[in-house]
């Protein structure tokens, strides 16, 4: 069964996980031994890398490259650097993320220097890319979280300058282990080369979805990481009948104009702004004694647990 196309975007239960999402970021950085290993981890302030994929290598065909990192978190994890000619020079990369408000708060109250998250959905992706200009989207341990994944995909791929790239790497089958919890309601495969993503409803090909509009290089790394390499296929000018259901402007505002006034609904509920309130409380203890703990030592919990 393929995913149904008119599928509601923002989801209750996305938005519901967004209270774990802003406690884990808020207590990683926190803690100075946290964010140290954060920091540790991720390659800000040095040449781009991506697992897989040569992404310093392919941005040297473009002049002036324009890197978007979707669903980044606040983790800076993809590099901000290109090396030409054995020096490293700044890359034009935004980090966009539908938290933004939220993380640069945090930014703001940690006194961290780093640069502002912007604003953006990967499900609305070229309306925040408005001159569909981008050499690479990644997107990493991410789209598997949002509440329309294909979408995200298509829209990416508009958003995509002639031969760009998107990049995506994630664990498999996340939502699976998660039990459909919080941002966890999809899934990430990959079966033969080809790129699936799924749940307990629907189930999709996303390499024979694309087929006529962009190639799709899939695999699986010795760690278990699904990593697609997405090429928008440079003759093709216009969205396939096929894919032009997935990016309605009028549903879109249609639904957006619902998810606000219910939103605004809810918020006028003193029952509802109090069990919001303590599920933020509950999630931000919880992470408050987490990331207590030592980074290494988290780590290797998180990898026990994804051998289990």
């Amino acid at each position: 069964m393929e995913i149904n196309s008119n599928q509601t975007v923002i989801s209750g239960k996305w938005l519901d996980g967004i209270s774990y999402e802003i406690a884990f970021w808020n207590n990683v950085y926190r803690w100075s031994h946290t964010f140290r290993g954060m920091m540790g981890w991720a390659n800000y302030g040095s040449k781009i890398e991506l697992e897989g994929f040569d992404a310093n290598d392919f941005l040297l065909n473009f002049e002036q490259p324009k890197v978007y990192d979707v669903g980044c978190g606040m983790s800076y994890a993809i590099g901000d650097k290109i090396e030409k000619n054995g020096q490293l020079i700044p890359l034009d990369i935004h980090y966009v993320d539908p938290l933004a408000f939220h993380f640069n708060h945090i930014l703001k109250k940690s006194k961290r220097q780093l640069p502002q998250i912007e604003f953006g959905m990967s499900e609305y992706l070229s309306a925040f890319i408005q001159n569909h200009d981008a050499s690479l989207i990644t997107i990493q341990n991410a789209l598997d979280h949002s509440s329309a994944p294909v979408k995200g995909i298509i829209e990416s791929l508009i958003s995509l300058r002639e031969g760009g790239i998107l990049y995506l790497n994630h664990h498999p089958n996340e939502a699976e282990m998660e039990k459909y919890k919080g941002f966890h309601q999809y899934n990430v495969d990959e079966k033969n080369g080809k790129l699936y993503i799924w749940n307990k409803a629907h189930h999709v090909n996303v390499t024979e979805l694309l087929d006529s509009f962009a190639s799709v290089e899939t695999k699986r790394m010795d760690n278990g990481h699904i990593i697609a390499i997405i090429r928008k296929k440079t003759e093709q000018n216009e969205l396939p009948i096929q894919l032009q259901t997935y990016v309605d402007d009028r549903k879109d505002k249609g639904e957006l104009c619902q998810v606000l006034l219910q939103f605004q609904y809810n918020n006028t509920s003193l029952l509802k702004s109090i069990r919001n309130s303590i599920s933020f409380r509950i999630f931000d203890t919880i992470q408050f004694f987490a990331q207590m703990l030592p980074w290494s030592f988290k780590m290797k919990v998180k990898h026990l647990l994804k051998q289990a």
